[in-house]
C-alpha cells in the first residue's frame, strides 16, 4: 500500500508530545481544541469549531475523496480527567524513559487523537483512490456526561456510515475490541416523610431510616440477563438528609443516588419500573420519588459482520499477525452515543500503555506506529481503496 509509506512518525510524536503539554481537563478543552483546530488547517483542511457549551467547543474536520461513497469518522476526546495525587512527574510535561511517555492524557487519549491524525495526514498527502469522506472530530466532556458527542449528532456528521474511536483498546487481553458495551442511568430517588421533634420520632416518618431500607433492599432489584453481557449492576453513589444546622428533627426528606449499568433489552423506562415494583414491596410509610438524572448511556450490541469491523479485524490481521480479540463490556464510552443512541457501527482501537485516570499514566511509544498503521488499512479497506493508491 504506497498510503503506507506516508506515514509521518516524527509528526505523531510531536503532536502528542504537544497535546500532553496543552491542559485540557474536563471543561477546559478550548486551548486544546484551537490546537488541532490549527494542525488540520495546516493540512489543507477547513475545521469547524462547534461550541458545545460556554467555552468547550468540539472540532469538526472534513475530508472529501471527490467520489460518492461512505462516510468514515476518525474520533477521540479532548478531555481528561483531573490531576490525582501520587504523580512523580509534572502530568502536564511528557516525560519518556525508556519506551514509556509519561504525562496526564497520553493514553487516555491524546495518543489516539494523534494516531488519528497522523492517519489523516497520511491519506491528504497521499491521495489514495478510495471513494467517500473522512471526517475527523474532537469532542468535549467523554470523562464526564458526553456532551461532545451527544453535539455531534446534531451535525453532518451524524450521517457517518461507522466511527473509529482512538481509545486504548489494544485488541487482546482485558483491551479486546468492545462488539457491545453496557449503557447506564442514575437513579435519583428522593425519599419524603414527616417531621416531629426527635425525642417522639414514632409521631414523625424518619426519611433517612426509609431510605436506607430501599439502600438495604437494591440487591432484590430485577436485573435481566444478557447471553453476552451477564447481568448489569449497581452501586449506592450519594445519600443526603437530614439537617443543615444541628436540629433534633426527625429528617422528613433524603435523597439518593444509584448507578445501574444496563445491558440490550433493558431502557430507563424498564429500569425505573423496576425500582418502582421494589419500593413498593416494601411497604414504606414515606413518598417515594423515583426519577434519573444525567448521564444517561445506551446500551449497544453489533455484528462481528459490520463491515467496519470486518475491515478493521483484516487490517489488525495484517499489522500484528493475529485476530483481533473482541469483548462485551461492562463501561461507558462515547461509543454510547454515536452507536447506542445515533446507530453509528463503532470500533474501538488505540495504542497502548497504563495508569489511565490514575497517578504517572503513561503511553508505549513503540504502539504508535503500528496504530497509525491498523487506522490506514481500515481506512483504505473501508471505503473501498483496496490498494491504497
Amino acid at each position: 500500500m504506497a498510503t503506507l509509506s506516508h506515514i509521518d512518525e516524527a509528526y505523531c510524536r510531536r503532536l502528542l508530545e504537544e497535546m500532553v503539554s496543552i491542559p485540557s481537563i474536563v471543561g477546559e478543552e478550548k486551548e486544546l481544541a484551537e490546537y488541532v483546530a490549527s494542525e488540520l488547517e495546516a493540512l489543507g483542511l477547513r475545521p469547524e469549531l462547534q461550541v458545545v457549551e460556554g467555552d468547550r467547543p468540539n472540532v469538526i474536520a472534513l475530508w472529501d475523496s471527490g467520489k460518492p461513497g461512505r462516510m468514515l469518522m476518525l474520533n477521540g476526546h479532548l478531555d481528561t480527567v483531573p490531576i490525582c495525587e501520587g504523580w512523580s512527574t509534572d502530568p502536564f510535561k511528557p516525560v519518556v524513559k525508556g519506551d514509556r511517555l509519561y504525562g496526564l492524557g497520553a493514553l487516555d487519549m491524546k495518543g489516539g487523537l494523534a494516531c488519528l491524525l497522523t492517519a489523516l495526514k497520511a491519506i491528504v498527502d497521499s491521495q489514495p483512490d478510495i471513494a467517500g469522506s473522512i471526517a475527523y472530530t474532537a469532542v468535549v466532556g467523554e470523562e464526564a456526561y458526553s456532551k461532545g458527542a451527544k453535539a455531534l449528532l446534531k451535525t453532518p456528521v451524524a450521517r457517518a456510515n461507522a466511527v473509529i474511536i482512538g481509545e486504548p483498546y489494544s485488541g487482546y487481553g482485558s483491551g479486546a475490541i468492545p462488539l457491545g458495551i453496557t449503557g447506564k442511568i442514575l437513579y435519583n430517588i428522593v425519599v419524603k416523610g414527616k417531621a416531629a421533634h426527635a425525642f417522639r420520632p414514632e409521631e414523625g416518618i424518619n426519611a433517612i431510616e426509609e431510605a436506607a431500607h430501599i439502600i438495604a433492599n437494591l440487591h432484590r432489584l430485577k436485573l435481566r440477563e444478557h447471553p453476552k453481557f451477564g447481568r448489569g449492576n449497581l452501586c449506592t453513589l450519594k445519600i443526603e438528609g437530614g439537617y443543615k444546622v444541628y436540629s433534633v428533627v426527625v429528617p422528613d426528606r433524603c435523597r439518593f443516588e444509584v448507578n445501574r449499568l444496563l445491558v440490550p433489552g433493558e431502557t430507563v423506562s424498564s429500569a425505573i419500573e423496576d425500582m418502582r415494583r421494589l419500593v413498593e414491596s416494601l411497604g414504606l410509610r414515606a413518598e417515594v420519588e423515583i426519577g434519573t438524572k444525567p448521564p444517561r448511556y445506551e446500551p449497544f450490541e453489533m455484528s462481528p459482520d459490520e463491515p467496519i469491523v470486518k475491515a478493521f479485524t483484516e487490517a489488525f490481521r495484517e499489522v500484528h499477525g493475529r485476530e483481533p480479540e473482541f469483548q462485551y463490556s461492562k463501561s461507558i464510552t462515547d461509543a454510547n452515543v454515536f452507536t447506542g443512541e445515533g446507530g453509528i457501527p463503532s470500533v474501538h482501537y488505540g495504542p497502548g500503555g497504563g495508569g489511565a485516570h490514575q497517578a504517572d499514566e503513561y503511553l508505549i511509544l513503540s504502539t504508535l506506529r503500528p496504530t497509525v498503521e491498523v487506522y490506514l488499512r481500515t481506512i483504505l479497506k473501508y471505503l473501498g481503496g483496496g490498494s491504497g493508491g
